[in-house]
């Protein structure tokens, strides 16, 4: 009897303790945020390119991007050169987390027009942990992928 009095009371508390009991990888407790975006406008002045135009219709206009860590917990993004609609003149950032991979998509906000030119976008992404994270760039029907070590990571990463 003493035994199964002893099992029902453990039962519950073991219960409860397998069940709390998650993967911390999977989320850093924090929800990653987009912060003072801005995009350049056209740099091409009217020189826009049908988009048919091919992969890379500007020569001169190499398209990269660099980034910076923060001391703040943000890490700062400069997408250059990115191929756009020219009649955007919004460019619209998201981010998402799970773990250490973060998906970063830059999306038109009008693609009206049937031309295209480059833009420069910046942002900040965050607040990070220290840690490596696999960084996925979706922009201009592309996508790339990079890593970042937060808080000491800088770099440029070419895009193809």
């Amino acid at each position: 009897m003493v035994k199964k009095l002893l099992l029902w009371l453990c039962l519950p508390l073991f219960l409860v303790s397998v069940v709390g009991c998650g993967d911390d990888d999977e989320n850093t407790g924090q929800s990653l945020a987009v912060k003072n975006v801005y995009a350049t406008g056209c740099k091409t002045d009217g020189q826009a390119q049908n988009r048919e135009g091919g992969s890379m219709p500007f020569p001169g206009f190499e398209e990269y991007v660099e980034y910076t860590c923060k001391s703040d917990g943000y890490v700062f993004v400069r997408h250059v050169n990115a191929l756009f609609n020219c009649c955007s003149e919004v460019i619209k950032v998201d981010v998402s987390q799970k773990g250490n991979d973060i998906v970063v998509i830059e999306t038109e906000t009008d693609n009206s027009c049937n031309c295209i030119c480059p833009f420069d976008v910046s942002y900040e992404i965050g607040p990070l942990l220290p840690g490596k994270y696999n960084v996925k760039l979706e922009a201009c029907g592309k996508t790339n992928s990079f890593t970042l070590d937060y808080p000491s990571g800088k770099g440029e990463v070419k895009i193809n």
